[in-house]
């Protein structure tokens, strides 16, 4: 064990994990030699002091060319992983010294993939058609763990009011309003006139207690005598909130982008109630260490026209719409 790592540490090298996947992939000495131009016996005699570094038999030698045992196919599956790693470093290091935008890495809040995301997609491709966008749904808090890590590049998400630890550069983009909802044909879409008496019938879908929306919608439901009993839904999962309304006569309450999302397509309809200060403040999260550049400066300008173009819809309520005193 000592062998190996002595030779890990001072002999293995990017020449012996082109060599292994080579020969994993020709299993025929002068085809590797061919393919990595250089002589066979070269070939041989690296392999032969790899094996020997190592006091390892990575290949039997056959009559059928070069079969790796399984300490080589083991050290082969390593070496592969480790040169798609090494391509895609050097890819990304052009990248970002040539100021292109080929690639994207970002973690969103669900909230966000259904409306904001997808447009945020479509108008990249069209002003970069051969980049790849990476995609990952989680919440806050793990969301700034991976952004640490540099996971992603950017979160968009939640912004606090406080200000963020200065680990971080951010920028406010939307102010999106949360506004309750129920499936089509509800019986509170029949009604000429609301009440909030009217409200306090139907069960809830409200978002969990550690939601920063949580505190203010049930304040202003206790303000006017509804009670949050115990037959309630808790969830911040977009999907459920929707599918449930659909299969029971609970309200629910969705940020309005998403909310005019699937009443446009005929899934939903908004309560033409206001609920004041509920409002989720979305923005674009980065590290405030990384280097300005140009395709920063593109993710940032394209999620202010996206988001712009978001804020810019009317809500547009019904004109009686009940509003807390």
């Amino acid at each position: 064990m000592e062998e190996i790592e002595r030779y890990f540490r001072g002999h293995l090298n990017f020449r012996h994990m082109r060599l292994l996947v080579a020969l994993d992939d020709y299993r025929n000495v002068n085809r590797v030699a061919a393919y990595l131009n250089v002589t066979q016996p070269a070939v041989s005699k690296t392999l032969t002091g790899l094996e020997s570094g190592l006091g390892l038999q990575l290949f039997h030698r056959t009559n059928r060319g070069m079969e790796p045992t399984r300490l080589g196919s083991t050290l082969i599956r390593h070496a592969r992983m480790l040169l798609a790693q090494l391509h895609e470093a050097q890819s990304e290091l052009r990248e970002i010294n040539e100021n292109r935008i080929s690639r994207i890495s970002m973690g969103v809040l669900p909230t966000a993939a259904l409306v904001v995301i997808p447009q945020f997609i479509a108008r990249i491709e069209s002003n970069a058609s051969s980049s790849t966008i990476r995609i990952i749904e989680s919440t806050m808090d793990r969301l700034l763990q991976m952004l640490r890590a540099g996971d992603v590049e950017f979160v968009f998400g939640l912004l606090p009011h406080a200000p963020m630890p200065a680990e971080f550069g951010s920028a406010l983009l939307m102010d999106d309003p949360i506004l309750p909802a129920v499936r089509r044909g509800h019986p509170l879409t029949r009604l000429t006139r609301m009440d909030w008496e009217d409200l306090a019938r139907f069960q809830m879908i409200l978002p969990t207690p550690t939601a920063t929306t949580r505190f203010p919608i049930e304040s202003i439901l206790s303000a006017h005598n509804i009670t949050i009993n115990a037959r309630r839904v808790e969830t911040v999962s977009t999907m459920t909130i929707i599918g449930t309304m659909q299969y029971t006569d609970s309200i629910g309450f969705l940020s309005a982008s998403v909310a005019r999302h699937f009443r446009d397509l005929g899934e939903i309809s908004i309560l033409p109630v206001i609920l004041p200060n509920v409002t989720l403040r979305m923005g674009l999260i980065w590290l405030s260490d990384k280097r300005d550049t140009d395709a920063h400066k593109l993710v940032l300008d394209v999620f202010r026209e996206v988001c712009d173009r978001i804020n810019a819809k009317s809500i547009d309520l019904d004109l009686d719409a009940i509003v807390p005193d």
